[in-house]
């Protein structure tokens, strides 16, 4: 797959898993980030199209962007459906059984404790495993540091099968030569794809980086 921006003249080859833009031009940068948030929202983008075998393709919804590397959202409404989904589809017959059983004892001992109150009120009688997971509000543990929670993401991405491309905002701020290094190996292991996209140029690549270099005039240099 290629990523093509109108206002960049080298095509993004997205069969690479690492790529690395450097764009020192702020005004180039913002407007980059600014297109690639249109379709992270839902929205169509005329500057950015994707294609696969010549033929456009969509990738709404199907692009992540992380800029606050202290909250990655692994408590969003997508991950926690994601992650639902995953399990109930991983809960063997037997266990589903024994859900539904124990959560029945639960509704008679409610039932009992509604008898006593002095109102109409009823409680719902049947139930799935999917709301029974919904219920026991399962939630992503935060590591305490930022690699840590660089690899838990491809845990996930790799895990739920969700297909993104992971677009990272000035992330070379934050980690060092070996800590990137990690993070790409990792990334290719599980063939997940990466773009990282910093204001800033830091010189040469490093092992599975393949990066473009837009200066101040504009000038691009592949590397």
């Amino acid at each position: 797959m290629n990523m093509k921006v109108s206002y960049i003249d080298n095509i993004i080859d997205l069969n690479n898993n690492v790529n690395v833009l450097e764009i020192e031009n702020k005004k180039y940068f913002y407007r980059l980030i600014n297109d690639l948030y249109s379709m992270y929202n839902n929205e169509e983008s005329e500057s950015i199209l994707f294609f696969e075998n010549e033929v456009e393709k969509s990738m709404n919804n199907k692009l992540k962007i992380f800029i606050n590397y202290f909250d990655f959202g692994f408590d969003s409404k997508k991950y926690v459906n994601d992650l639902s989904k995953y399990i109930n589809n991983n809960i063997n017959d037997q266990n589903k059984n024994n859900l539904i059983v124990l959560y029945n004892k639960i509704i008679k001992l409610y039932k009992k404790i509604l008898n006593d109150i002095d109102l109409p009120l009823n409680v719902e009688e049947s139930i799935t495993t999917d709301n029974l997971t919904k219920f026991v509000k399962i939630s992503i543990n935060y590591k305490n540091e930022l690699l840590d929670n660089l690899l838990l993401l491809i845990d996930l991405e790799k895990v739920l099968n969700t297909r993104n491309i992971l677009v990272f905002i000035n992330l070379k701020q934050y980690l060092d030569h070996v800590e990137l290094t990690e993070f790409y190996k990792y990334a290719v292991y599980n063939e997940i794809k990466l773009i990282l996209i910093d204001s800033q140029c830091y010189g040469t690549t490093i092992d599975f980086e393949n990066k473009l270099i837009i200066d101040e005039n504009l000038d691009e240099f592949v590397l």
